[in-house]
């Protein structure tokens, strides 16, 4: 039986207002892109001294070999230092350096240190003293020194880009060879 003393309410009508919601939108939206820093989030680019195109091993896309070398011949690009990483073979310490040898015109020559900091110190020399040395080319054909980076298969990427860092810093272009065979470190 119902209630003869209540009166039923009518159902109300839930509105949701959407302009407020747009205009937030609009206002985070204007605010990431004016605080956006197009030279920031070009960090993780690298500038490399890689090979000139050469012609592709296949004529024929559809005749790829997985299993063919990619080049016949080597390319050599001219190189003013050669910096060789070698690894700990301890397998506890595997992927640290153990040895920096670097190579100019002269004899190679391992970078003295105790540790790895004192090493990447050497290092950090022995470029500024070959920079400082390198004969002043005229403009027209003035190019940044090469540092060639090889290192043994088993060495941490971390640790060759903090040794592409150093050269980045004192002002080389950075290039790779092969990777040396594992096991030659100490």
């Amino acid at each position: 039986m119902p209630n003869k003393h209540r009166t039923e309410d009518k159902p109300t009508e839930v509105t949701l207002p959407i302009t407020p919601m747009l205009d937030m939108a609009f206002q985070i939206l204007f605010f990431f892109i004016a605080t956006f820093n197009p030279v920031a989030a070009s960090e993780g680019q690298m500038d490399l001294s890689l090979p000139a195109k050469s012609d592709a091993a296949a004529p024929d896309p559809n005749k790829i070999s997985p299993r063919a070398e990619s080049h016949k011949t080597d390319i050599d690009i001219p190189t003013d230092v050669t910096i060789s990483l070698r690894g700990i073979q301890v397998p506890k310490f595997a992927g640290e350096v153990s040895s920096i040898t670097i190579t100019t015109n002269r004899p190679p020559e391992i970078l003295k240190g105790a540790d790895k900091e004192e090493r990447k110190a050497e290092l950090r020399k022995q470029l500024k003293q070959l920079k400082a040395s390198r004969p002043k080319e005229d403009d027209a054909k003035k190019r940044p020194p090469n540092a060639r980076v090889e290192a043994e298969t088993n060495i941490r990427w971390s640790e060759v880009v903090k040794i592409m860092d150093i050269c980045y810093e004192e002002g080389f272009q950075v290039s790779f060879s092969k990777p040396l065979p594992k096991g030659a470190g100490q």
